[in-house]
């Protein structure tokens, strides 16, 4: 079972204000290194892709020199103007060896070892599998100029992460079919298929770094894992 981790990072941050989201540390290192490191120490995933902005790549590069020596390939790319852009140019890079592919934000730097095999285990049974969360809040459709139009069940809805994981044929398959439409998140892409998608149980842990109280809820996180 040979998989392809693409880590996407070529977004701007605007949300955080004048903090660049791919060079922004956390813990000493950036926030990609850290999905790095996780997806390097498991041993089904051959490729690792990380997609980001040409002047990050140079520094990339340096964190990750010492894994040149494992065996184990790293591929740096160029993201697009939009976050499905830089998913597709990731996906150009995965070679004929490669049977699946995990895709994961790179904002997300607090992803487990168990929720990734969790989702590894889920492909043996799956074609498509993703991550989510059910909402504790009430939830409700908001139509023009701010009006409640409707509460929504939130027994039926679900509030996704990443990793999404996918059989590489059908990723492939899916985003060609997709053209420039826009997506929200990779297994949309599938769903527009037909294709029946996974889900499982995420992690309250695996926060999307989009805000700067973001930063300081991560530290804490890993304050806490650190202690533990």
């Amino acid at each position: 079972m040979n998989i392809a981790a693409i880590i996407v990072c070529a977004g701007s941050g605007r949300r955080l204000g004048k903090t660049d989201k791919t060079t922004l540390s956390l813990s000493a290192k950036p926030l990609f290194y850290h999905s790095f490191c996780l997806f390097a120490g498991i041993k089904q995933i051959k490729n690792i892709v990380l997609v980001m902005q040409d002047k990050h790549i140079s520094l990339a590069k340096k964190l990750i020199s010492p894994y040149k020596a494992k065996k184990l390939g790293v591929f740096f790319v160029k993201g697009g103007p939009r976050r499905q852009d830089s998913v597709k140019n990731g996906l150009g890079f995965l070679g004929d060896d490669i049977d699946y592919v995990l895709i994961h934000d790179g904002a997300r730097p607090l992803a487990s070892r168990k929720l990734v095999l969790n989702i590894i285990k889920e492909l043996k049974k799956n074609q498509a599998v993703i991550c989510a969360l059910k909402p504790r809040d009430t939830l409700k459709f908001v139509g023009k100029k701010g009006y409640a139009r409707k509460t929504l069940d939130r027994d039926k809805i679900v509030s996704v992460q990443t990793p999404q994981a996918f059989r590489k044929e059908l990723i492939l398959r899916a985003f060609d079919k997709r053209g420039k439409k826009y997506l929200f998140d990779d297994a949309q892409a599938v769903e527009s298929l037909g294709v029946k998608v996974k889900v499982i149980e995420g992690e309250r842990t695996n926060i999307k770094i989009t805000y700067p109280e973001d930063v300081e809820i991560a530290k804490a996180i890993i304050g806490c894992r650190v202690k533990g």
